[in-house]
């Protein structure tokens, strides 16, 4: 229920109540083109009655999962053409099969990123989709063949193996419902997603309001492949397959130093620990990719059959441009497999291959940014490169948030490499990967004979490790490297068993299974909500009113709007904006380029500042940011802001994780234009 204000010519207002709630809302940019394609054919096979939704979301759930299955294949299908062309052969056929998956997909991502300069990102994405289907077919046979392998492995093993396999199933299957829900992850609703709606709905072109869009890498193209064939759960799939495919190159590095039995436990412990299952299930970040990659770029290095060659070089460094990239941060653990590959050969020419590869896979983004900024790690090289560009005010701000501007102290360096470090002042899920690595450390660290035989996975997880501590010393930024230290654990914990260390075996068993059942009833808690929702047992409405923060606000914003922006934009303070239908601009100092404080000092300045922008709606709730507050406030106070509309929504207080709910104001103001102005300094 809203407020709204009338004004009239005269000056005068009215205030009339209006509710602008429909159940039959219905936004097509966000459907998903097979749901567009059930509703028309069950209008034949069903006349009398509507599918319910907990079968209709069933068959949602299973077009997308068959999805991610044809979209696997046909990156494996890709990659393993280009390595029949390079004539390389991996060691193993799940090797083989993880390796060509890696190569599919940043080949994928390049094309995608072609598809994204030529400004016609829709038709390029089903485009590329015929490609991904004719690559499917070519190789299909060739593919099909070692799945089958695999799989009849598998399923011959011992009893307590296909438990643990099918318990492994299991999780995986309850992270994937879950990712079916619709989006709630914080930074997805500032950035990840909402960057790529944007490039959807305004071409692909700088956009300084977001600052973090600029942050967006090679596996944010995959959010964008989703969304551009219609379906937000498809953009979020890739994100759980990215999880799927690093367990299996967990499974294969411990496989090298721990029995099967071992190598299930310790992906299951993976599974559950909190950071996976959260990026794995909601969080809507593409981080987990860059885990697969780094896994996937070892896996080339420790390889037999093409060891030192200058092929072997190739195959790695395409594999660490995936990693370099996605993130800035990557580029640590690409620097890794480049020290991994330099100090296991010694040679020149292959280090030299391996950079060539990074680079030509992994490139992109950075370009992307140094012909928009002349910064291409845009905006933390700012006040090198482009001083006069530089707002001071948001710098600082994003320095804070990604840890750049905190010092680490060397006596948190080891918890920090072993994965036990948390973040002071705001710990959550995103930051706990557990003791595990730490407390079984010294057991794996005394069961390796020789360091040459884990050297090139060590290298690859030290070397980003320490960089990332001083540089940012957030925890999470550790998660592409995660899968070695687990790797390492599952060794120990072999070892130990074989050589008779039977209390440190029993401490360490029981350390695993205590960390499996603290991981499973996180997992429990924080995802039967999305579940039950994704099962259509809960409606999606109410799941997005009780979970997605700002949701409340953003559709406030959406219905007052909706009838009144002509080719205007609205100025807002909302961190999450996926949810917003109405032209907008990100007026929050704190995440806005474009809002520099020094800058924007006087009425006048956001007058100009409006009119230059095209901003003919403000709206705020409650208040202005305080950096900005003063000339705004100002300005309605000399009626240059007009109110509109007014209602009352709910939202969280302080850390969603709380719970803690309070009621806020949204106030919708329309901003004076000059003409309206004149006229009344005339009168």
């Amino acid at each position: 229920m809203f407020v709204i204000y009338r004004g009239n010519e005269a000056g005068s207002s009215q205030e009339a109540e209006y509710s602008g709630y429909s159940e039959c809302d219905l936004h097509l940019g966000c459907c998903c083109l097979p749901l567009v394609f059930l509703a028309v054919f069950s209008c034949h096979l069903t006349p009398p009655q509507e599918i319910p939704a907990a079968d209709m979301a069933l068959i949602h759930a299973t077009i997308v999962f068959v999805s991610l299955v044809a979209f696997a294949f046909a990156a494996v299908s890709l990659g393993n053409l280009i390595l029949r062309i390079l004539h390389l052969e991996m060691d193993t056929d799940a090797q083989h099969l993880l390796v060509c998956a890696g190569v599919g997909v940043i080949s994928t991502e390049m094309l995608l990123f072609g598809v994204e300069v030529t400004q016609q990102i829709r038709k390029g994405c089903f485009v590329v989709m015929g490609l991904l289907c004719i690559f499917l077919l070519a190789e299909f046979k060739s593919t099909a063949q070692r799945c089958f392998r695999i799989l009849k492995a598998l399923f011959s093993s011992p009893g307590v193996n296909r438990f643990l396999l099918l318990t492994n199933g299991i999780v995986l299957g309850v992270e994937f419902l879950a990712s079916l829900a619709p989006l709630t992850g914080s930074d997805a609703l500032h950035y990840h997603f909402t960057t790529q709606k944007l490039i959807l709905e305004h071409g692909f072109h700088p956009d300084f309001s977001i600052s973090h869009s600029f942050l967006c890498g090679q596996h944010h193209l995959l959010i964008l492949f989703g969304l551009a064939l219609g379906s937000e759960q498809l953009a979020m799939g890739l994100i759980f397959l990215a999880g799927v495919l690093t367990v299996f190159s967990l499974a294969c590095l411990a496989s090298r130093w721990s029995s099967p039995r071992t190598t299930l436990t310790i992906t299951l412990l993976f599974l559950l620990t909190p950071v996976v299952f959260w990026q794995m299930s909601s969080s809507g970040a593409p981080d987990i990719w860059m885990a697969f990659f780094a896994s996937a770029a070892v896996i080339v290095l420790c390889q037999s059959k093409i060891s030192g060659t200058w092929r072997q070089a190739l195959l790695a460094g395409l594999l660490a441009g995936g990693i370099a990239g996605a993130k800035y941060t990557g580029c640590f653990v690409a620097v890794g497999v480049a020290a991994a590959i330099a100090i296991e050969y010694r040679s020149v020419r292959n280090t030299s291959v391996l950079c060539i590869g990074s680079a030509l896979t992994g490139i992109w983004p950075y370009l992307r940014n140094f012909f928009w900024t002349g910064d291409p790690m845009f905006p933390f090289l700012s006040k090198t490169l482009i001083p006069e560009q530089v707002n001071h005010y948001t710098l600082n701000v994003l320095l804070a948030d990604t840890g750049a501007a905190q010092s680490g102290h060397l006596g948190q360096l080891i918890p920090f490499v072993f994965f036990a470090g948390m973040r002071q002042g705001a710990p959550g899920f995103w930051d706990f990967f557990g003791p595990i690595v730490l407390a079984l450390a010294p057991l794996w660290i005394a069961t390796f004979g020789s360091f040459h035989k884990w050297r090139v996975p060590a290298v690859v997880w030290c070397v980003p490790a320490i960089a990332v501590f001083y540089v940012s010393g957030l925890p999470r930024f550790l998660l592409p490297v995660f899968p070695f230290a687990l790797a390492f654990t599952a060794a120990g914990l072999d070892s130990s068993q074989q050589k008779g260390w039977k209390i440190a075996n029993r401490l360490a068993s029981g350390l695993v299974i205590l960390l499996s059942i603290f991981g499973g009833a996180g997992l429990v808690m924080y995802c039967w909500k999305p579940v039950v929702t994704a099962l259509g047992i809960v409606r999606e409405v109410n799941y997005l009113e009780e979970r997605r923060p700002e949701y409340q606000e953003a559709e406030a914003i959406n219905r007052v709007l909706a009838n009144q922006v002509k080719g205007g934009k609205t100025l807002l303070f909302l961190r999450h904006m996926y949810s917003l239908h109405v032209p907008f601009l990100n007026g929050d100092p704190a995440t806005s380029w474009m809002i520099n404080p020094d800058r924007l000092r006087t009425p006048q300045d956001w007058a100009i500042f409006f009119q230059k922008e095209g901003i003919t709606f403000v709206a705020r709730s409650p208040d202005y940011p305080e950096a900005i507050e003063a000339p705004l406030t100002e300005m309605e106070a000399k009626g240059d802001l007009v109110p509109v509309a007014q209602s009352v929504v709910q939202d969280f207080q302080g850390m969603r994780i709380a719970g803690e709910r309070a009621e806020i104001p949204v106030i919708v103001l329309r901003v004076k234009s000059a003409t309206e102005n004149k006229t009344q300094d005339d009168h």
